[in-house]
């Protein structure tokens, strides 16, 4: 699902991961917007039911996450995933499966959740502080992904909304309140969860995601991290992995939360398989949650791709005509500086006019091959290259272009001239190098359907150091 470091070539060969296939057990064809008062009453009974299962289980300290086994005895699986250690092409994510013909559904929700919550405040006097989980399956995409709204009150970091039970007072009273000041659109509850390891209880809503209201979330998607109050929806990765929001911290609460219940952070799609008898097998999978990547460019650039989507880049690029992604710390190199030297200094300065711009990417790399700097590489290609750049660069480049004749040996294999890896890979990743010249992580993804575009962002250049400096870190989003 997410790129794994590491550049031992030789012992590269990576385990994929299989994903637990339980035998689905629930029908979720029915639309979520459209849901009356008879499922709130199935709500109720299916949460009496988990309640009763978890009081016969008392003596549990935690609840488990995935409990469900597959009683089937059929051995008919895939036995394709294993990558072929005689190969060079090293798979480091699992892919995700193309959610377009299948229906989606949100487990933890489903199974994990209890719904009086008025009873179960009546039981627990002494918890006094509730939080809020509030997420949105945002479908903007071709595959949905997961959501939820931190809140940032320029304090040390973003934390999940919570609010403060007051005794005699309704729970439900209380959080649709906090609903209602936030959104005019259509919301949900959905449940409660109580962890008992921490003694804390999570109050889930679901925020209905509407299509017509994410074109115009595209057209108004600058956000700014200066205002005294601010709510941002985080996605899963971005939580668990990078543990920040752009450049402000995600409260450790949280993350633990995310880390002790991974299903809270990812969706589920059914999947039918024949078996051998000829019938067919329902069972469940994880979608791929988006990695979070951004793009580096001028402001006016952010603005423009946020109407108009982003373009590709040009045919003398390093792994072809496809889309360039990479970390936020290296976007920042591309927002705020020109990547040109002059013939006084070979110092990076940075930009003269203008300030820089950020843009925020889901990108959903499935299978991403990794290219490390000693797999091999064919001079002929390289050649080819070289020839094919020389016809394409304009003359403002002719200088960088003259210094990069090939000759034997100069090339190292992390350039890949030729697009064959598009036959098999929906990704190709690289990290940091610095050879010849710095190389910076770099996301290439071939498939426009494969990101799609959250915020941008204003980052002010006035304030940069005038050369670049790889170890300054007080970039400042306006």
């Amino acid at each position: 699902m997410f790129y794994i470091g590491g550049a031992g070539k030789k012992k590269a060969v990576r385990e994929i991961l299989t994903m637990e296939r339980r035998e689905d057990r629930r029908d979720d064809g029915e639309d979520r917007a459209d849901r009356d008062d008879s499922e709130d009453r199935a709500d109720r009974e299916r949460s009496r039911s988990r309640s009763r299962s978890r009081k016969s289980n008392a003596s549990l300290d935690t609840v488990n996450d995935d409990t469900d086994t597959d009683t089937e005895t059929d051995q008919d699986t895939d036995q394709d995933t294993e990558p072929d250690a005689d190969t060079n092409d090293y798979i480091t994510t699992l892919g995700s499966i193309n959610t377009t013909d299948h229906s989606y559904h949100y487990s933890f929700i489903e199974e994990e959740l209890d719904y009086d919550i008025e009873e179960f405040a009546d039981q627990h006097q002494d918890i006094k502080e509730y939080r809020v989980v509030i997420y949105q399956i945002n479908t903007s995409n071709k595959t949905p992904f997961l959501e939820f709204l931190f809140y940032y009150d320029k304090s040390d970091t973003c934390r999940l909304p919570y609010f403060q039970h007051k005794a005699k007072q309704n729970i439900r009273k209380e959080t649709d309140g906090i609903m209602n000041k936030l959104f005019k659109s259509k919301y949900r509850f959905k449940g409660f969860f109580h962890d008992n390891s921490i003694g804390s209880c999570f109050v889930f809503y679901e925020k209905y995601y509407v299509a017509a209201e994410s074109l115009e979330n595209r057209q108004h998607a600058l956000i700014s991290l200066q205002k005294s109050h601010n709510w941002f929806w985080v996605c899963t990765t971005e939580i668990i992995y990078q543990r920040k929001y752009m450049n402000i911290p995600l409260d450790n609460d949280a993350i633990d939360f995310f880390l002790a219940y991974p299903t809270v952070g990812i969706l589920q799609a059914k999947l039918r398989t024949p078996t051998r008898g000829g019938d067919h097998r329902f069972h469940t999978v994880h979608i791929e949650a988006p990695t979070i990547l951004y793009y580096g460019s001028t402001f006016c650039y952010a603005k423009n791709t946020a109407l108009y989507g982003l373009k590709r880049e040009p045919i003398i690029a390093r792994y072809g005509p496809f889309y360039y992604f990479t970390t936020l710390e290296q976007s920042f190199f591309w927002a705020c500086y020109n990547n040109v030297t002059n013939n006084h200094s070979k110092r990076i300065h940075k930009r003269e006019t203008g300030n820089g711009g950020i843009s925020r990417y889901a990108v959903f790399t499935k299978r991403m091959k990794t290219a490390f700097i000693d797999d091999e590489y064919d001079r002929e290609i390289v050649k080819k290259y070289t020839d094919r750049k020389n016809m394409f660069e304009t003359k403002i480049n002719e200088y960088r272009q003259n210094q990069e004749v090939y000759r034997p040996g100069v090339y190292d294999s992390i350039y890949g001239y030729d697009y064959t890896w598009t036959s098999a890979y929906d990704t190709i990743y690289n990290g940091y190098y610095n050879v010849n010249k710095i190389l910076r992580p770099i996301w290439c993804v071939c498939d426009h359907g494969n990101f799609e575009l959250l915020s941008y962002y204003e980052v002010d250049s006035d304030k940069v150091p005038a050369h670049y400096d790889d170890k300054y870190a007080g970039y400042t989003i306006m």
